[in-house]
């Protein structure tokens, strides 16, 4: 059995509900007071709509969406820049100066040593 991953958007309304859907499954959305009891709302709905595909002998939709988010950078009351960004740039797992210096000098000494592979002496 394969595995596909979705990505699920989540809203905050106006009165403070939250909603998420699932935008590579038209029709699969839900809506609850918190966003844990979305999390959990929108898994059942998905997995419903999927059985009730499979069961009618109807094709799973494919993931096609591709996640970017708009990084806004301000100083004071102006916008500096708008960068698109993948969301592990948000996680903080970018390249640093200083990561890429030692990737550098790690290379011209020859890179990591492989596994299994006893230094010759």
């Amino acid at each position: 059995m394969t595995a596909s991953s979705y990505p699920v958007i989540f809203e905050t309304e106006d009165n403070g509900a939250i909603s998420a859907y699932v935008p590579d499954v038209p029709g699969v959305y839900a809506a609850a007071d918190t966003r844990a009891q979305a999390e959990r709302a929108i898994r059942s709905a998905l997995k419903a709509h999927l059985t009730a595909l499979v069961e009618g002998g109807q094709p799973i939709p494919s993931p096609r969406a591709q996640v970017k988010v708009l990084r806004v950078s301000y100083r004071g009351e102006t916008t500096q820049s708008v960068d698109l960004v993948g969301p592990a740039a948000l996680l903080g797992r970018h390249r640093s100066a200083a990561k890429a210096a030692s990737s550098r000098a790690n290379g011209a000494k020859g890179g990591r040593p492989r596994k299994g592979v006893s230094a010759i002496r």
